[in-house]
């Protein structure tokens, strides 16, 4: 089949831009012709360096060549202009989407006679009804859901960006879908937590397809003993104020164990004031703390085998592939109790820990600093990343695909 990949933004490193291009490389390995949709151009060798996939002779539909630094949700809304130049082009069998914005491509369909097929890592939709109002029944469920989404949209409650945001909510509506069970072929969830949330919004059942993890990376190292292990916590993820670091600092503060923190991620210039002010607080605590910004996936490997446990603590997350690469790194670990680390990844506590407060975190870090504990659920670590990695991601994908 022709299959076309349509996704915003490919020029950088991050959840959305593994799964595309697993998603690329999935079909180009079982024979599907493809090509790759988005709204600005980018590196295609980049996808080597970051996750070891050829992009080399896929074609690329774009609509600008790079993206501009100003107006940046803005420019999103040109998603459609590629996409719809491609499905002209192209006459595809199958095209994958994992943004909402495609509304202006539908009027292609009865011309084309493609299979839509939607996946959504968060519905964007849920922030504008978020602002209306949401049924008493669901309010305690869509707070945890959009503390995530609240804290990464947080400047644009206050002062020009408020109408900056309204005006482009206003135009988001007119290329945007309503309903994705009432234009997609398929609707796939990345986490069945979010698939819950899809289910509220729109009263369908969503099929989850976790993102593919690359758990192969830690092998052998994650084999490694307690002892052979430093007195440290890890976390693995974007250096950034929703990412809740803080309250590790503090967790840290209150053990008895008084780990080392290591925080291995990206770190940008916006971001910076952030990592500046946990140094502070690291600081004042008396907490050891590691920063390890934008490292390569080698020291990345290195830095996460050599400690002992590993904490997310995210609220709301949707996923959380960097818990099921803590895991394949043979770390025991804590996530908060919420959103896909803690229904998808650890299962509701089978395969890991989770805490609602500070204090809790405190006392489970100290737990998992016993050796006889902590052999336990490196075990359970080891034993569960690999029902996350590429293989199982590829088989389900292309079940998906060959019903269609």
């Amino acid at each position: 089949m022709k299959v076309v990949v349509a996704h915003h933004l490919w020029s950088r490193v991050g959840g959305g831009e593994l799964v595309n291009a697993y998603v690329v490389k999935t079909l180009l390995d079982a024979g599907h012709d493809v090509v790759a949709v988005s709204t600005f151009g980018f590196e295609k060798e980049k996808y080597r360096e970051w996750f070891g996939i050829d992009l080399g002779d896929v074609k690329v539909y774009a609509l600008l060549p790079k993206m501009l630094p100003l107006f940046g949700i803005y420019q999103r809304l040109g998603f459609y202009i590629p996409l719809g130049k491609a499905i002209k082009k192209e006459k595809p069998d199958v095209v994958f989407v994992d943004s909402e914005l495609y509304r202006p491509i539908l009027k292609l369909r009865k011309k084309n006679d493609f299979r839509l097929l939607e996946y959504i890592h968060f519905p964007f939709h849920a922030l504008k009804f978020e602002k209306g109002d949401v049924p008493e029944e669901y309010r305690e469920a869509f707070e945890r859901y959009m503390a995530d989404a609240k804290m990464y949209h947080k400047k644009y409650e206050k002062g020009w960006w408020r109408y900056y945001f309204k005006l482009w909510l206003k135009l988001y509506g007119r290329v945007a879908r309503d309903n994705p069970f009432e234009t997609a072929d398929v609707v796939l969830a990345n986490s069945r937590y979010i698939a819950r949330l899809i289910k509220m919004l729109w009263g369908g059942e969503a099929l989850v397809l976790n993102p593919p993890v690359r758990v192969r990376d830690f092998e052998p190292y994650g084999k490694k003993a307690f002892e052979e292990r430093d007195n440290a916590v890890v976390m693995i993820g974007r250096i950034s104020p929703e990412k809740r670091i803080e309250d590790v600092i503090d967790a840290i503060a209150l053990s008895e164990t008084k780990p080392a923190l290591r925080i291995v991620g990206g770190l940008i210039p916006t971001t910076i004031p952030y990592k500046e002010k946990l140094e502070k607080r690291a600081r004042k605590k008396g907490v050891k703390v590691e920063f390890y910004p934008n490292v390569s996936r080698e020291e990345l490997v290195k830095i996460a085998t050599s400690s002992r446990v590993f904490v997310h603590a995210t609220i709301g997350e949707h996923f959380g592939i960097a818990v099921v690469e803590g895991m394949a790194a043979g770390c025991p670990v804590i996530v908060h109790k919420s959103g896909g680390p803690y229904e998808d990844v650890i299962n509701y506590g089978k395969y890991g820990l989770h805490y609602d407060t500070v204090g809790e975190l405190a006392g489970r870090i100290d737990k998992l600093m016993d050796s006889r504990v902590w052999r336990h659920y490196h075990s359970l670590s080891l034993r569960r990343a690999p029902e996350f990695s590429e293989e199982v991601f590829a088989r389900k994908l292309l079940e998906v695909v060959g019903k269609l």
